[in-house]
Parts: structure tokens; sequence; C-alpha cells
């Protein structure tokens, strides 16, 4: 008997739930009723029904959610319309209610197209939806900009996925919604990019980068941030891809997409394009630094092609450009090593005393200064060992030096 008591309360408290989850959907109806609705109130009043297994399905609850989070959006751009000062975290949360009315709205939208007890689909809701977010589509532009400011780039990135996605998912004709350009979508595809490789998200960047130079937008620091989160992927194929688009639009004005191109054909032992390219950004940068480089590429394809004479002039100005290039001054050093050693080789002495030991001995000043710029060039220790204990004699204190380097690496 007991028993049967205490089932029969459960099962009434059961139901005092569940009509206390409709009054809650009633109670914010009402609020949004009035004539002037607290939709703030309103908000808050319904959140509980969105969460309770009672109402979570219901259509209505969503959809009164999503009419009030738009009326909270609506208060704050009237505040902003009329001059109003207002703070950047009020923004913020305007701006994520925003988003916030995206969602419930589409929850709402499959649970308004449920058969009812009779089989039968009837949506009591959906179209209103569909053209009430599609008056919206612009507001979604303009939320993301508040996040973005306001340093949440993650509720940036989502108020602008909705605004450059809403047309085909709302698929609504133009009458209902004219979606903008091309070229102002890419924008905001390019201010997501931003707002992901900014919070490390480099594979979505990448994403919204190629979809935004395919809208037709464009601008230097796409490719330049393009090529970075390729980088950071570790793809390699990808930031080639960008290097070549951005040099193609860009490379008059900035060599940063030429020296990623560079660096690929020098792997792939493109000596030739490496050459050309080296040229065209010589003509291009005023900086010092990157005509080092530049010149030191020039050296190194003619070295390659068997220009030793031309190596060496290109190899020289690359260390007058920059002198703490390291790499200059080890490919400068490594020229003169290796012509002086087919000197020795070829058992001319007279051209062995004239030119090998003078050549050695350069070579072993720029190695050394190489090692002095970068201590890190771990093949410098042993080469400048072998080259000492070539010179022999006079030398064995600077061999012995090198030996012990050589060591110390090992």
């Amino acid at each position: 008997m007991s028993q049967r008591f205490y089932v029969i309360l459960f099962c009434l408290a059961s139901g005092l739930v569940s009509v206390a989850q409709s009054d809650v959907v009633k109670d914010a109806e009402h609020i949004l009723a009035k004539a002037k609705p607290d939709y703030a109130e309103a908000l808050k009043t319904i959140k509980p029904a969105l969460e309770n297994e009672e109402t979570a399905k219901n259509p209505q609850a969503w959809y009164i959610a999503g009419k009030a989070a738009l009326g909270v959006w609506d208060k704050l751009w009237t505040e902003l319309q009329v001059g109003t000062d207002v703070n950047s975290d009020k923004k913020k949360n305007g701006a994520r209610t925003l988003t916030d009315a995206y969602r419930y709205f589409t929850t709402a939208l499959p649970l308004d197209s449920l058969p009812d007890a009779k089989g039968k689909v009837k949506p009591k809701y959906s179209k209103e939806i569909k053209k009430t977010l599609a008056r919206y589509y612009r507001p979604f532009r303009n939320a993301g900009i508040f996040l973005y400011d306001a340093g949440d780039l993650q509720g940036a990135f989502d108020a602008w996925e909705i605004y450059v996605n809403l047309p085909a998912r709302l698929k609504l004709g133009q009458k209902d919604l004219k979606p903008d350009n091309n070229t102002d979508i890419g924008q905001i595809l390019y201010y997501q990019a931003l707002a992901a490789i900014s919070s490390g998200d480099n594979a979505h960047a990448v994403d919204k980068f190629t979809s935004a130079r395919r809208s037709g937008f464009s601008t230097k620091d796409l490719y330049l941030y393009a090529m970075e989160a390729s980088r950071r992927m570790e793809n390699d194929s990808l930031m080639i891809e960008f290097a070549r688009y951005g040099n193609e639009l860009y490379g008059r004005e900035d060599v940063s997409f030429s020296l990623v191109l560079i660096n690929d054909c020098l792997t792939n032992r493109d000596y030739e394009h490496a050459r050309r390219l080296a040229s065209e950004a010589l003509a291009v940068t005023s900086d010092d630094k990157i005509k080092s480089q530049l010149y030191d590429v020039l050296g190194v394809t003619a070295e390659q092609e068997g220009n030793v004479e031309e190596a060496f002039v290109q190899f020289q100005k690359s260390v007058v450009y920059d002198p703490d290039n390291a790499k200059c001054f080890f490919d400068l050093g490594r020229l003169i090593y290796n012509e002086s050693l087919k000197i020795i080789e070829s058992g001319d002495k007279e051209a062995e005393e004239s030119k090998a030991i003078p050549g050695l001995k350069k070579a072993a000043e720029y190695f050394e200064k190489a090692y002095s710029l970068d201590p890190s060039m771990s093949q410098i220790p042993s080469t400048l060992y072998s080259l000492y204990y070539r010179l022999g004699i006079g030398y064995e204190t600077n061999a012995d030096y090198w030996f012990r380097k050589q060591q110390e690496r090992q």
C-alpha cells in the first residue's frame, strides 16, 4: 500500500514538471506579447524549457527563444543607431545573442516539420523563421565585427560562418534574400581566415583563405598569411601554391613570395628558374639582407651550372650586403676551398703555391667567420680541422683547436 502511494506521488510530480515547463513557454510568450517586451527577461524565462526533456522537442519553445534573442540584438542596435555609448562587453553579449538566435531558430525548423499524432506534417513556424533569418542576413556580418573587435575570435568566426552560408542554407529565392556580391563575401571569408589563424586553427584558416581567393577578393596579406598558415601545417605544397598566386599578383611589391618559390626551385634543382626569380626579386627589393640572400642564390645557381667565376662574384656581393649572414660566408669559403683542393689534386705545384695555399687560408677565414655567426653549423669544425691539417707546419695549433671542436660536437 505504501509502495503504491509513492508511485502515485512520483507520477504526480512528473506531471507537475511537465505542466511547469509548459507554463514557462507560455510565460515567455506573454512577455514577448507586451507592448514593451523585456526581451532579456523573456530569454531568461524560456531557457529552462530548452533543456527540459518535456519541452526540448517543442518547436514553439525554440521559436520563442529565437524571437527573444533577436529582440536583445535589436535593442543593442537601436542604441548604437541613436548614438548611445555602448561598451565592448555589451556589444559582445548582443552579438553572441544574435548567433544564439540563429541556433534557436535552426533547432526549431526540423522540429516544426515532425509529423503530428495523425502522421501529418503541418509546419507552423518554419516560413516565418526563414523570412526572419533572411532579414538578419547582414546583421550577422556586423555581429562578427563586434566579436572580432572584442577579441572573441571563435565567436566572430561563427557569426561570419552564418553570414556567408545563410543564403544557401535557407534556400530562399532572390525576393526573400539577395546575397551580397562575391567580393564582399570574400572579404568576410578573409576575416574568418584571420580569426582562425590568430587562434591557431590553421586548417580552417587555409580553407577560408582559399575560399576568399576563389571569390575574387584579393589582398597581398591574404597570400602572406595563407603561406604562414600552410607553413605551420607543414604543408609545403600548399605554401608553394599560395606563393605562386601571390607572386603573380604582388611579386613586384613584395619578394616574400619569390623567396619561397626560390627555395622550392633549389630543392628541386631547378637552377634556371631560381636564377630568374632571384634576378626579378633583386630588381624589386631595397632590403640589404634580402639582397644578400638573393646574391647567394645567384652564386649557388652559377656554381651548380659550372660558372665558378660568376659564383665567386655573387658570393662576394652576398657578404657585402649582409656581414651577419653566416650561410653567405660559408658558401664563399666552400667555393674557394673546393677550388683550392682541385688545384692541389691536379698536381700543379706552382699553382698550388700561388693559388691553392692562399685559397685555403682565405677559405679558413670565411669558415671561421661563418662559425662565429652561427655555431650551429656543425660541418665547419671538421672542415677546418681538415683544412689546417692540410696546411701542415705552422698550423698545428689551429688543427688541434678545430679537432677538439669537432670532438665536442660528436
